[in-house]
């Protein structure tokens, strides 16, 4: 029997797993109905609820004051909200590593919609964003991001959680984090152009009457598709190491 505590706790589960449903890669794409995604986090608060007793405590007293059950409401879109950031930011590192990739080679001028991450992207973006994304499927990242999610309800109770310097601290360690990913990806190519860029130099210091620039141009895209194919094999399993460390980035940040 369903008790006024119980559906309080079943609404506060589902307002937390629908921001992280609405943030987290895979499950935040337009592709997915909005009706399927409520859908499935009220299935998910369903099943959560009877196995975390615990998780309601501090909302005994809350159902005769609005005001104190309104700010729980907002602290568990706000813990959903960042469980999917940090979720992302390995995706957020394929897609800045493809994209200094992308502009290095030349492939920034033809940008098209990216349905992952819901903005214009280069084909070589897309390309990284689809590889990220088959990855973490593969892996079954998608059930660990779950249980990650079942786990942070243990870990952070209905109406505890607290944003505070520590979790600052953490999501700004966790982005920087991600930009050396970034630039790891991107290091062949970026590597490679840059030695091009000098070598076009000196060659148009030692012979000027050579048009450096329209030389330049198709000599930068050759070699960068050549890298990019050479090293596509090897960037996978880079990327694929990224994923696991997101369940105890996750569970850090909640803590």
């Amino acid at each position: 029997m369903f008790s006024t505590l119980h559906v309080l706790n079943l609404f506060l589960m589902f307002v937390r797993i629908l921001a992280v449903l609405a943030t987290a890669p895979v499950f935040n794409n337009r592709s997915m109905p909005t009706p399927a995604k409520i859908g499935f986090a009220a299935l998910l608060a369903l099943i959560i609820l009877p196995v975390s007793p615990t998780a309601g405590q501090r909302l005994v007293t809350l159902p005769t004051d609005l005001l104190p059950f309104i700010l729980i409401m907002a602290q568990e879109t706000l813990i959903g909200v960042l469980i999917g950031f940090v979720s992302n930011l390995v995706f957020m590192a394929v897609g800045m590593g493809a994209g200094v990739m992308g502009l290095q080679i030349g492939f920034q001028a033809a940008n098209i919609f990216d349905p992952f991450i819901n903005t214009q992207s280069s084909a070589l973006e897309q390309l990284y964003s689809l590889m990220a994304v088959a990855i973490f499927l593969i892996i079954d990242g998608h059930h660990w991001l779950i249980l990650a999610l079942v786990r942070t309800f243990e870990i952070a109770p209905l109406g505890s959680f607290v944003f505070d310097s520590v979790t600052m601290e953490q999501l700004l360690r966790l982005t920087g984090e991600s930009f050396v990913a970034a630039i790891q990806i991107a290091l062949p190519i970026m590597s490679t152009l840059i030695l091009t860029d000098l070598g076009l130099g000196l060659v148009a210091r030692a012979v000027p009457q050579v048009q450096v620039f329209f030389v330049g141009l198709p000599l930068k895209m050759g070699l960068g598709v050549l890298v990019l194919a050479l090293t596509l094999p090897l960037t996978i399993p880079v990327i694929r190491a990224l994923f696991p460390h997101v369940v105890i980035d996750i569970l850090n940040i909640t803590r």
